[in-house]
Order: C-alpha cells, then structure tokens, then sequence
C-alpha cells in the first residue's frame, strides 16, 4: 500500500525529526481508520460465517437415523462355510439371515459326546424343519394349519405347505442361529448344547428351535413357542 506523504500547514518550521513525527502520526489515523472499517464489517461476516444457535434452528437441524444392522446370508462369507454351502447347495436357501460363527462351531464340535459333525446336524435339523409336523408348534405343521389342512393332511398339502415354507426360509427377514452354551435364544424346552446340537430359527416373527441330539441317540425334532 502507498502512503501519501503529508505536509505540515504552511508558514510553520518544522525540521527532520519532527517531519518523522508527522509522518507517524498520519500513518495512526491511517491505520485507526482501517482498523475501524475492519471492525465495523466484522459483524457482517461472522453473521454469514456462524448463524447464531437457538432454539428454533436448533430444532430444524436434521440428524441422520443410525443405518439399519447388516444382514449376512448364505452367500456373503460371514459365516462358517459349512453352514453356507450346505444351505445353498443342499436345500437351495440363499437369502436366510445367518448367525453361524466358525469359533462356535469349532467349539462346538470339540464336545466329547457327538457321534456326527455340524454339517450332518444342520442338515438332520433342516430335514426335520421341512418335513415334521408331528408338534402342533412346529413350523411345518403351523403352515398346514395356514393352509386349512387339518388333521391328516395329504401328501399335496405336505408339498403345498413345504413349498410355503421353503418361501418363507429364503427371506432376509427369516434368520437361523447356531445356540451357545448359557447365551441368548435358549430353547423353551430346557435342552442344553452340551447334550445337543441346537439351532434357533425366527420365522414371520415366531420363534422355533431345532434340536439335534449329539449323540444319536434320539430323532431330530422341532418345536415352536407353546
């Protein structure tokens, strides 16, 4: 910036140094009023920079919802890959929510008493899912029910009712758990992991377990809340 050099009025004598003077002192007034301009604008710009917070606006500020739980299904890789490839490929389940965990699982088949492995315990359970209906809480059985098929169904009504729920198994809403021991999802019917393989099932909002015993030594079953 360029400072005009100012001169004292006339007629009056001034030397060297007192010029200095002068020129000092014109050189705060210049500076005072651009400081003052600076200042006078200042609120201006912070009114544009940072809007004042009250109640009203504090209301109208939008806050995103927190984003839904992801789902991981057959053919996401999240789960032991067992689990996966046996309800894709034996029963053609690929949109069931999964919460089979591979530790779990290797826990699981460390148990002394299992005369057969996850895999063959997860398919015994899905068999029996498919086609007993001998509990009134089973699954299969609420869908005869469903369909209007009661007391001995024929073998229609069992396909009917099978295809019914193989629909409602291949849904993301519907979800398949492998039990752990004194953890969520107990069954109703007091059976514990140490005697046997268990898997919770939540189907159109109704719970069900599946039990497997571990030893062999008694026919897969399901049940639903009595």
């Amino acid at each position: 910036m360029t400072v005009v050099k100012a001169l004292p009025p006339p007629g009056v004598i001034h030397y060297p140094c007192q010029e200095r003077v002068w020129e000092d002192k014109q050189k705060m007034k210049l500076s005072a009023a651009i400081l003052f301009s600076v200042m006078s604008a200042a609120p201006a710009f912070a009114a544009n920079w940072a809007p004042e917070v009250n109640a009203d606006n504090l209301t109208a500020i939008e806050i995103p919802a927190p984003a839904a739980p992801s789902r991981s299904g057959p053919r996401d890789g999240q789960n032991y890959s067992g689990a996966e490839e046996l309800l894709i490929k034996e029963f053609a389940i690929t949109e069931i929510s999964m919460n089979i965990p591979e530790p779990e699982v290797m826990s699981q088949t460390g148990f002394n008493n299992n005369a057969f492995c996850f895999e063959h315990a997860l398919r015994l359970s899905l068999t029996a899912l498919l086609e007993d209906y001998s509990d009134p809480t089973s699954p299969l059985a609420r869908t005869l029910r469903e369909l209007g098929a009661l007391g001995n169904p024929s073998k229609a009504d069992i396909k009917r009712a099978r295809q019914k729920l193989m629909t409602v198994l291949n849904t993301p809403a519907s979800n398949i758990s492998l039990v752990s021991p004194y953890k969520n999802y107990q069954p109703q019917g007091g059976e514990t992991v140490e005697k046997n393989w268990i898997f919770y099932l939540r189907l159109e909002g109704n719970s069900y377990w599946a039990i497997v015993d571990r030893a062999g030594g008694k026919a897969p079953y399901v049940y639903g809340i009595k």
